[in-house]
């Protein structure tokens, strides 16, 4: 009688955990309940793609699966201003692009592109940095939800400073760069910026920059240093200026009424999986940049110029700033208050 109890224990237990195992894989295989696009400008290997995947991954771990972000990598949604737009409209949802590319539609963030007004990478995704989580960052929301009408900053991040690249010499002093044909972006508080350095620039679209330098059509450019090895800019790249003009911030942005329309359990998901990955890729960045720098001059040949005066570059550029204050939405007081966060910690 024991053994038949026994038994009958056994085959129900096994009952139990097969239905688990079904529940499980039913679970497993179920489709998400939240399924949203992010589109960036590069390819998936390159810093902008590591952000994107890292967000993907943290909202499905996050989430258990229940909120899937597709990732279109490699600008597959156009030039970064017309993701920025497609996100705006919803067409896309998310989107990781850089700010000076979306302060065509919120000008606020053109404050971000002042050049001189960081130091270093830190300064926007360190600790109390301008991207991360905070009082700034509400405030920067505020201003670009009101301009936008349909974009939320919910993460941001940063590759290094921006780098000048040229095909034949180093940039070593300003005057390098008379005669040089420079692409920029078509930014007018960039374009402001290479004015006052006595330089009119090449306002060609980025994915449009490897084919105008491959055929002379420049013969310069700026951007993080990693572009050159990622990118393959190293066939035609043999000098590069590390300065601090200019860090590249980059901005999360999400669709608001998409947004809006989550539950709060889900809204909470996607900015929590935000915060972490501006901390983790933050770290990815940093050590990126010995890799890159390595590689380049040992396999590519790349060589690594110093700039000898520094400070005429950045007295000529902030020289520049009372006439861009017009083009950062909220002029004046706007930088002012982004100046005293900078210094205290608070408005």
């Amino acid at each position: 009688m024991k053994r038949l109890a026994y038994g009958l224990l056994s085959l129900a237990c096994l009952g139990v955990l097969s239905l688990f195992g079904v529940l499980a894989a039913s679970s497993a295989s179920a489709e998400p309940r939240v399924t949203l696009t992010f589109a960036h400008c590069c390819p998936a290997e390159h810093t902008y793609g590591v952000y994107a995947h890292q967000l993907a991954e943290r909202v499905a771990a996050n989430s258990n699966g229940a909120i899937k972000i597709e990732v279109l990598d490699g600008g597959v949604m156009g030039t970064e201003q017309a993701i920025a737009q497609k996100v705006q409209l919803g067409t896309v949802q998310m989107g990781g692009i850089t700010s000076n590319n979306v302060a065509q539609l919120a000008p606020s963030l053109n404050v971000l592109v002042l050049p001189y007004l960081n130091s270093s990478p830190d300064d926007l995704t360190g600790d109390g940095g301008l991207l991360r989580a905070g009082p700034f960052r509400d405030e920067l929301n505020t201003r670009v939800l009101a301009e936008s009408g349909s974009l939320r900053v919910v993460g941001g991040f940063t590759n290094s400073f921006r780098s000048l690249f040229a095909k034949d010499q180093c940039i070593d002093s300003i005057d390098d760069l008379q005669g040089l044909k420079i692409r920029a972006p078509k930014n007018p508080v960039m374009t402001a910026m290479w004015e006052s350095w006595g330089v009119s620039t090449y306002p060609i679209a980025w994915g449009e920059t490897f084919g105008a330098i491959a055929t002379g059509v420049v013969d310069s450019f700026d951007s993080p240093t990693d572009v050159i090895l990622d990118m393959g800019f190293h066939e035609h790249i043999k000098y590069v200026t590390e300065a601090t003009y200019l860090p590249l911030a980059a901005v999360v942005i999400i669709n608001e009424p998409f947004f809006a329309g989550l539950s709060e359990e889900d809204r909470a998901i996607i900015l929590k999986s935000a915060d972490e990955v501006d901390v983790s890729h933050a770290a990815y960045v940093a050590e990126n940049k010995a890799r890159v720098h390595k590689a380049l001059t040992e396999n590519h040949g790349v060589t690594f110029c110093e700039l000898q005066d520094p400070e005429v570059w950045a007295e000529k550029a902030q020289g520049a700033w009372p006439q861009l204050y017009d083009l950062v939405g909220g002029g004046k007081d706007w930088v002012d208050m982004t100046m005293k966060y900078k210094d205290t910690g608070s408005f």
